[in-house]
């Protein structure tokens, strides 16, 4: 008998939460998705790999003027998400089951208030680096996607990732206003929100690096071609 993952069938089943594109490399139905939400809400923030939900949630919760968008590609993380939100009561959130590279079909210039990368996999042998999310592709995409005074914040436990990418934002294009490779001995660690991750990595001990980075106000966002 061949396997099937039951999850890609009950992602369909929420689709007002979660919007599962088969081919995670074609955002067609992410694209129209977020066209409809952008509009109710002041602010949009995006997080890249969501994982089941934990941070996601919590930032929906205290944020709920916020359109908030999860990018998660596996299905049973993405249904997990859906079904906590759906749980709690949240009208603020989407879970968009593509890849994260695409961010760029999904969202125009100035329209993201914030991204969050909270340990993403770090790829950490040399063949292995260009799969890394965070490099200067991504981040420059980001920068044009982030309104003025917008900003990134990512975690990780992993330092020479962390400072692979802290050594890419350009002091010309981002101002650092956070800046600690021991979180939890920081003081940037009252008022953050923990992943699943997170607690792992706190049960071991590890030291948790965070960087926020702001888009600064004087450089200029690309526009769309008409």
């Amino acid at each position: 008998m061949t396997w099937e993952n039951q999850y890609i069938q009950l992602v369909e089943t929420k689709p007002d939460i979660i919007v599962a594109e088969r081919d995670r490399e074609d955002p067609i139905r992410a694209k129209a998705t977020i066209r409809e939400h952008l509009p109710r809400f002041p602010k949009c923030y995006v997080e890249i790999g969501s994982g089941s939900g934990l941070h996601l949630l919590k930032l929906a919760e205290q944020n709920p003027d916020t359109l908030c968008v999860g990018m998660e590609i596996r299905f049973k993380r993405a249904f997990k998400t859906g079904e906590k939100a759906e749980r709690l009561g949240l009208s603020n959130v989407l879970v968009i089951r593509t890849d994260a590279r695409c961010i760029a079909d999904l969202f125009g210039p100035g329209e993201v208030d914030a991204f969050f990368v909270n340990y993403p996999d770090p790829w950490d042998k040399r063949r292995w680096l260009k799969n890394r999310i965070l490099n200067e592709s991504m981040l420059a995409t980001m920068h044009n996607l982030l309104r003025p005074d917008g900003f990134l914040r990512y975690k990780t436990d992993h330092q020479e990732y962390f400072a692979s990418t802290v050594e890419l934002l350009k002091p010309a294009l981002w101002t650092q206003r956070k800046h600690s490779i021991d979180l939890l001995q920081s003081p940037w660690c009252e008022g953050n929100i923990p992943t699943e991750f997170e607690y792992l990595f706190k049960s071991q001990n590890k030291p948790l690096c965070i960087v926020e980075a702001t888009k600064r106000s004087d450089t200029t966002t690309a526009q769309s071609p008409a």
